[in-house]
């Protein structure tokens, strides 16, 4: 689930009488003749979302006009027709009054004034572009080419193109070294263009160059860097290339992140904050998902931001309830169950190296399907090593269902337990709330015990289970 999805958003601006009588500081106008009596909007970027903000109507000479009394946050704007297609990207910057001649054949044609960013925005485009054409005509030639002399010129032009952009970035960057565009430019750098020439004697000193210099030109408090489609894919590439998968490792770059985004309140703070818990409440690697643990505990536990809504206040409550006690590493709470044959038989009195514990429903469809398919398994491998399996039926109202099931799948082996109806000593409802400690949401639902009722897999199939065994008896 997404807590911070953001949708197109259409805010025609109804501006009251005294906003009306407000100073605009804000004055874009973009023009073409086949604009002319259409509706269009202004879109930005927010992250890797696109948000609506503004619309006009052209007039009889295809000019459009967008005006506001506040200024927009600098980044890369869009201007998007009726039928919801970008006409052409421009530039916000700090100058905000300007118009553009739009040229939609040849944007390069386009005339801009009073915009140098932009005069800047569409040649670099213009540039890009041609280098693009070229560059595809040369891979075809290479991948056709009939020497290896042939082959080395190709590459030396595909070189040369690719050299030409850099340098057009690195000297704007050097002149302007605070402009969006420059800030733009380093967001969307290659990895490779951060060497500039240097050398290195191992591959180990490189990539600690490369990870120190990643974001020493990135002022992550810079609330512009959302205003542009490359900010996730940047931190994504960092934490690919540089960053080790254990969740020690993710939570302290994560952490670091965070804390140089500037005020908890602002921006930065609450988009990546949430980027980051997004990735990491079903984390995609079997045990990371420690990593939003960590995030809930450093950053939200007992906290409130202006920015963060109720719903997303009771997302991150109950994801934390319900992953907190399950994972990979910690200890099992104690489960309290009756046997099929009525005797208390709870989690802790099974002796094994490994068990599995299974939560199930007789009712669930996907259940009874998967059920035999362990046994299976079960049967031919896992028994001979000793392994349990604990089979928790969370409907124990099918009752006779339960039982004939167990019968016609011969699942005579396994130890079938439901939860019991009241719970001996001193202990709480959170103790006993084995639907929230296990997170069982929906059935079937599987874990990997060791003999100290130690979490060590969960979330993936009971076949998995063979090999993280083996890998662990052989530790």
């Amino acid at each position: 689930m997404d807590v911070y999805k953001i949708v197109l958003l259409f805010c025609c601006l109804q501006l009251s009488l005294v906003a009306q009588q407000k100073e605009d500081i804000v004055s874009i106008k973009i023009n073409s003749p086949s604009f002319k009596n259409k509706m269009h909007y202004l879109a930005g970027y927010y992250g890797k979302y696109t948000v609506l903000l503004d619309s006009a109507k052209a007039s009889n000479n295809g000019e459009l006009l967008f005006k506001n009394t506040k200024k927009y946050t600098q980044g890369i704007y869009m201007l998007v027709n009726s039928d919801k297609n970008i006409v052409t990207e421009f530039i916000i910057d700090e100058k905000q009054q300007y118009s553009i001649a739009l040229n939609i054949t040849n944007p390069e044609k386009s005339t801009i004034v009073n915009s140098e960013v932009n005069t800047r925005f569409f040649e670099f485009n213009a540039l890009l572009k041609q280098n693009n054409i070229e560059i595809k005509k040369l891979v075809e030639q290479l991948e056709n080419a009939p020497t290896k002399n042939d082959s080395i010129v190709i590459k030396h032009k595909i070189s040369n193109l690719n050299n030409t952009l850099n340098n057009y970035k690195n000297n704007f960057t050097k002149e302007h070294p605070n402009n969006i565009l420059s800030l733009l430019f380093n967001l969307s750098k290659p990895v490779e263009n951060y060497f500039n020439n240097e050398k290195f004697t191992s591959k180990k000193d490189s990539l600690t160059f490369l990870k120190d210099a990643y974001f020493k030109e990135i002022n992550l408090s810079d609330n512009r860097l959302l205003r542009n489609p490359f900010l996730e894919k940047k931190i994504n590439t960092y934490f690919d290339l540089f960053v080790p998968k254990t969740p020690k490792d993710l939570t302290f770059e994560i952490t670091d992140i965070l804390n140089r985004t500037g005020d908890k309140n602002g921006e930065m703070f609450s988009y990546l904050s949430i980027f980051f818990v997004n990735n990491y409440v079903n984390a995609k690697i079997m045990g990371n998902d420690r990593v939003f643990i960590n995030i809930y505990n450093t950053f939200f536990k007992n906290k409130t931001y202006n920015w963060l809504t109720t719903k997303q206040q009771i997302f991150l409550n109950t994801s934390n309830l319900q992953i907190k006690d399950n994972l990979i590493g910690n200890k099992a709470k104690n489960l309290f169950m009756t046997s099929i044959n009525e005797q208390k038989l709870n989690l802790y009195n099974v002796n094994a190296p490994y068990t599995i514990v299974i939560f199930w429903d007789p009712s669930c469809g996907h259940c009874v399907k998967e059920l035999p398919k362990i046994n299976k398994l079960y049967t031919s491998n896992l028994k001979n090593k000793g392994v349990k399996i604990y089979a928790v039926n969370i409907n124990p109202e099918l009752k006779k269902e339960w039982k004939e099931f167990i019968f016609k799948e011969k699942l005579n082996d396994w130890i079938h337990v439901y939860p019991s109806s009241v719970v001996y000593g001193n202990y709480s409802k959170e103790d006993t709330d084995f639907q929230t400690l296990y997170n069982v949401n929906q059935t079937p639902v599987i874990y990997l015990l060791d003999k100290n009722k130690i979490f060590r897999a969960k979330k993936i199939s009971v076949e998995k289970f063979k090999f993280i065994i083996n890998k662990l008896e052989n530790k």
